[in-house]
């Protein structure tokens, strides 16, 4: 697998620049040359070397070599650029001598190991990273998976890189996707999409991921999903035509049109793939582009040409790396038995259970038994073919038909299910309607209630004041006057008149008083609870009253409520229960107010009064209800009465 090259460490503005290195090759190059020749320091020109040599490793490894010992000589004694040397070192011989590689870059890891910085984590990082990929050639995908996890990952955390997190998770669910385990890929490739979001990674990195994105939801048959990946990574690569990316894109093209049904266009993606394969000298991905060609023309029957091309990407693959080879070898089996010539197919089953057993030796050679039982016995075999497809005919029209009673079934019950689905649908949509209505009735009927007893309030107020304060202050001047007449000529009869306009102004107050009492509004619900208790007794009516944890600062309104309601208790108790005894209980709770009045009158039929109520009960039962209390009464003909009513303040 091509490792991921970074230039992320370089602190110079023309080299952060190209930001996109693979994409625009030349200028990347160019600007390198440049400043390796014309750098004010040697540090900066081993820098340059160092990254020339790098991308001169995949194609020219004369100039790699060139630009490498360039940058030991610019290090000079400097350490830290000594182990960047042998970082780069270890990359010259990535393709060529992979043992040696994996001591170098082990060798960089503890050179850069001693130096607490972003920079060396990036580097150190990236070694063991390559190492993985290094291994992963080896076939030890356990060994490349650990030390991405367990070396890679921990110290791009620490760096604090997300663009490195974003393409180690990329690897890691790239090796779960050629092992076929599409779910862990799926969850390791969206976490590098993840972290691609949070930075801004160079457009080959997210390319990459989007493309082993696409790859796995196509090998796992979730075709709608790998063209929203396969459409992305198209719009990154639209401006750079001549890119070597637009190869791994042709690839995934190839396999997601190929397996979407559209033969013609995956084929139109190969020969362009082809092609500048073959421009940019790319033998690697050019050989794996070769066998989608060869995967093309072996599904569309064409076998000679499928093994042309199949021969070609074996011949072309740069570095023989066993998994390769076993598809390539098994591939060409595959395709001999398909043009009848077993004797090949023999060959070449052979070559791959060489390389398996190498492999995966605990694997025996059970497909060469196969196929030597193919090769004595070819008559025998097509006539057992013959047979099976005969019996597979049979049992598939069995199927079918048992397939389409089960749909006529299905569809029956499914189309009786959404009926009956319907039905529940519109008797609870009427149930709701009403329900609905008739909260609307309730709450216009509070809402009716409420207006109907402020306009009560405003009016008791009103005339309590104008009878305390107009009529009640023209009796008292008559009073006075008369008084004052009665001093100068006294009068027997007049005295008399005296006696009954006071009893008829200390009367006009007490109406006033009750219409709308003054302690109620200066000294709060408790004080005018108690005052009308102590105003209604008399020598025939004891009053005892009980108050608990009333609060003095509930809204005006609810004490003036509850005073009414406790003003008609009374009322009723003294009036037609003719009552000698009344306790009167005022308790509050935080936001619950209990009042509960018990008499020793005549009592009542609680049935009775169900068929008629007075317009005392009813005017308590809405003030109950307007304050979505609850009122009870227990009574009995000369039994008394207790009245239980609760609300909310």
């Amino acid at each position: 697998m091509k490792r991921i090259l970074s230039i992320c460490f370089f602190l110079l503005t023309v080299i952060a620049a190209g930001a996109q290195p693979l994409l625009n090759e030349k200028k990347y190059v160019d600007s390198l040359t440049a400043l390796e020749q014309r750098a004010a320091n040697d540090s900066i020109k081993a820098r340059a070397a160092f990254l020339l040599s790098d991308f001169w490793s995949y194609s020219d490894t004369a100039k790699a070599l060139h630009y490498l010992q360039a940058g030991k000589q610019y290090s000079g004694s400097n350490r830290y650029l000594q182990a960047v040397h042998c970082f780069y070192e270890a990359g010259y011989f990535f393709d060529t001598d992979m043992d040696k590689a994996l001591q170098l870059y082990a060798k960089s890891a503890e050179l850069f190991a001693p130096f607490a910085q972003k920079e060396s984590y990036v580097f150190q990082a990236r070694a063991w990273r390559n190492s993985g990929a290094l291994y992963q050639r080896k076939n030890d995908l356990k060994k490349m998976v650990d030390l991405i996890l367990t070396k890679s990952v921990p110290l791009a955390q620490k760096a604090g890189d997300n663009v490195m997190l974003g393409g180690y998770y990329a690897d890691v669910g790239m090796v779960f996707m050629n092992e076929r385990l599409h779910a862990k890929a799926a969850f390791y490739l969206d976490k590098a999409l993840a972290y691609y979001g949070k930075a801004k990674p160079p457009l080959h990195m997210e390319l990459q991921a989007l493309l082993f994105t696409t790859d796995n939801y196509v090998y796992w048959d979730s075709l709608p999903r790998a063209k929203i990946f396969l459409d992305r990574a198209g719009a990154l690569l639209e401006p750079y035509p001549e890119s070597e990316h637009n190869l791994d894109f042709s690839h995934s093209a190839a396999i997601y049109y190929r397996t979407a049904g559209n033969p013609a266009r995956s084929v139109a993606y190969l020969e362009r793939g082809i092609a500048l394969a073959e421009k940019l000298n790319k033998r690697y991905k050019l050989a794996a582009l070769r066998y989608q060609q060869y995967e093309a023309y072996f599904e569309q029957g064409k076998y000679e040409a499928a093994r042309k091309t199949l021969q070609q990407a074996i011949d072309e693959t740069p570095v023989s790396i066993n998994g390769n080879l076993m598809l390539y070898f098994k591939s060409m089996s595959q395709t001999y038995e398909k043009m009848g010539n077993l004797p090949r197919a023999y060959d070449w089953l052979k070559k791959f259970n060489t390389v398996r057993d190498s492999v995966y030796p605990e694997r025996l050679k059970s497909e060469l038994t196969t196929i030597e039982s193919k090769y004595n016995g070819a008559e025998k075999e097509k006539r057992i073919i013959q047979l099976q497809a005969e019996q597979r005919d049979a049992l598939m029209k069995a199927k079918n038909q048992r397939l389409m009673n089960w749909l006529l079934g299905i569809a029956g019950l499914a189309l009786l299910t959404i009926t009956l689905l319907l039905v529940i649908f519109y008797r609870n949509s009427r149930r709701q309607a009403r329900q609905k209505l008739t909260e609307m009735q309730q709450q216009q009927e509070l809402q009716l209630a409420n207006a109907i007893m402020e306009g009560e309030e405003r009016e008791r107020r009103r005339v309590a004041r104008d009878l305390h304060d107009g009529l009640g202050g023209a009796l008292s001047g008559i009073r006075i006057k008369l008084s004052g007449h009665q001093k100068e000529q006294p009068a027997p009869r007049l005295e008399e008149v005296i006696d009954q306009l006071e009893d008829s102004i200390g009367e006009l107050r007490r109406i006033a008083r009750n219409m709308m009492p003054e302690s109620l509004l200066k000294s709060g619900l408790e004080a005018a609870l108690r005052d009308l208790c102590e105003s209604l007794m008399n020598e025939h009516t004891d009053i005892e009253f009980q108050a608990y944890g009333i609060q003095a600062d509930m809204p005006t309104a609810t004490q003036a409520n509850i005073f009414r309601i406790v003003q008609e208790l009374l009322s009723n108790a003294i009036r037609h229960a003719q009552a000698s005894k009344i306790i009167l209980q005022c308790i509050q709770n935080d936001r619950t107010f209990l009042i509960t009045a018990e008499d020793n009158g005549r009592g009542f039929d609680t049935a009775a009064m169900s068929a008629s109520k007075g317009i005392g009960l009813t005017n308590i039962q809405n003030r109950v209800q307007y304050m979505k209390g609850r009122f009870d009464i227990e009574s009995a003909p000369n039994e008394g009465t207790i009245i239980n009513i609760e609300v909310y303040v």
